[in-house]
Protein backbone atom coordinates (compact mmCIF):
# COMPACT_ATOMS: atom_id res chain seq x y z
CA UNK A 1 0.00 0.00 0.00
CA UNK A 2 2.66 2.52 0.95
CA UNK A 3 4.34 1.77 -2.34
CA UNK A 4 1.21 2.55 -4.25
CA UNK A 5 0.94 5.71 -2.46
CA UNK A 6 4.23 6.75 -3.27
CA UNK A 7 4.16 6.11 -7.03
CA UNK A 8 0.89 8.09 -6.93
CA UNK A 9 2.83 11.04 -5.69
CA UNK A 10 5.61 10.50 -7.48
CA UNK A 11 3.10 10.73 -10.36
CA UNK A 12 1.68 14.00 -9.75
CA UNK A 13 4.90 15.73 -8.46
CA UNK A 14 6.51 14.29 -12.35
CA UNK A 15 3.45 15.87 -13.37
CA UNK A 16 3.11 19.22 -11.87
CA UNK A 17 7.10 20.26 -12.63
CA UNK A 18 6.91 20.72 -16.34
CA UNK A 19 4.09 23.24 -15.53
CA UNK A 20 5.65 24.77 -12.69
CA UNK A 21 8.47 25.93 -14.61
CA UNK A 22 6.35 27.77 -17.21
CA UNK A 23 5.51 31.64 -16.56
CA UNK A 24 1.71 30.66 -17.09
CA UNK A 25 -1.03 31.03 -14.50
CA UNK A 26 -1.31 27.44 -14.41
CA UNK A 27 2.47 27.17 -13.86
CA UNK A 28 2.03 29.74 -10.89
CA UNK A 29 0.03 27.24 -9.70
CA UNK A 30 1.64 24.60 -9.84
CA UNK A 31 4.34 26.13 -8.50
CA UNK A 32 2.86 27.08 -5.34
CA UNK A 33 1.55 23.78 -5.05
CA UNK A 34 5.11 21.96 -5.20
CA UNK A 35 6.82 24.72 -3.08
CA UNK A 36 4.45 24.44 -0.14
CA UNK A 37 4.33 20.84 0.01
CA UNK A 38 8.13 21.30 -0.32
CA UNK A 39 8.61 24.37 2.25
CA UNK A 40 5.30 25.34 3.58
CA UNK A 41 7.26 27.94 5.83
CA UNK A 42 8.36 29.80 3.24
CA UNK A 43 5.60 29.36 0.18
CA UNK A 44 1.82 29.45 1.14
CA UNK A 45 -0.65 28.21 -1.64
CA UNK A 46 -3.50 30.50 -3.00
CA UNK A 47 -6.41 28.18 -3.23
CA UNK A 48 -8.32 30.30 -5.76
CA UNK A 49 -5.23 30.11 -8.44
CA UNK A 50 -6.08 26.16 -8.64
CA UNK A 51 -8.75 27.19 -10.76
CA UNK A 52 -6.28 28.01 -13.43
CA UNK A 53 -4.96 24.83 -13.61
CA UNK A 54 -6.78 22.16 -16.60
CA UNK A 55 -8.38 18.85 -15.12
CA UNK A 56 -5.05 16.78 -15.42
CA UNK A 57 -2.74 19.25 -13.86
CA UNK A 58 -5.91 20.13 -11.18
CA UNK A 59 -6.01 16.56 -10.19
CA UNK A 60 -1.75 16.15 -9.98
CA UNK A 61 -2.09 19.26 -7.55
CA UNK A 62 -4.77 17.73 -5.53
CA UNK A 63 -2.92 14.50 -5.40
CA UNK A 64 0.13 16.35 -4.20
CA UNK A 65 -1.57 17.53 -1.10
CA UNK A 66 -3.45 14.43 0.06
CA UNK A 67 -0.09 12.64 -0.27
CA UNK A 68 1.88 14.57 1.34
CA UNK A 69 0.18 14.08 4.02
CA UNK A 70 -0.76 10.63 3.62
CA UNK A 71 2.92 9.41 2.23
CA UNK A 72 4.70 11.90 4.95
CA UNK A 73 7.85 12.29 2.13
CA UNK A 74 8.68 15.84 0.77
CA UNK A 75 8.22 15.70 -3.00
CA UNK A 76 11.85 16.66 -3.86
CA UNK A 77 12.33 13.24 -2.55
CA UNK A 78 10.16 11.61 -5.11
CA UNK A 79 10.93 13.62 -8.25
CA UNK A 80 14.04 12.71 -10.71
CA UNK A 81 17.40 15.04 -9.95
CA UNK A 82 14.09 16.59 -7.06
CA UNK A 83 16.53 18.60 -5.21
CA UNK A 84 18.15 20.50 -8.01
CA UNK A 85 14.48 20.82 -10.25
CA UNK A 86 12.81 22.25 -6.95
CA UNK A 87 15.53 24.65 -6.49
CA UNK A 88 15.07 26.09 -10.49
CA UNK A 89 11.01 26.19 -9.50
CA UNK A 90 12.13 28.41 -6.39
CA UNK A 91 14.12 30.99 -8.01
CA UNK A 92 11.49 30.65 -11.14
CA UNK A 93 8.81 31.51 -8.46
CA UNK A 94 10.95 33.89 -5.99
CA UNK A 95 8.07 36.33 -6.30
CA UNK A 96 5.58 34.03 -4.46
CA UNK A 97 7.88 33.76 -1.17
CA UNK A 98 5.85 34.63 2.08
CA UNK A 99 7.93 37.59 2.26
CA UNK A 100 7.49 38.95 -1.01
CA UNK A 101 3.99 38.56 -1.09
CA UNK A 102 3.91 40.55 2.20
CA UNK A 103 5.63 43.53 0.19
CA UNK A 104 2.91 43.26 -3.03
CA UNK A 105 -0.15 44.04 -0.40
CA UNK A 106 1.43 46.74 1.84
Amino acid sequence: MAEQLEQRYRDAVETLLPAAMTDTSGGRAAAQVLLSAYNGNEFHLDVTDLGNLDPRLFNAAIEVILLRTLANREPHELADNGNARFRQVWELWECLHVRNRSQETQ
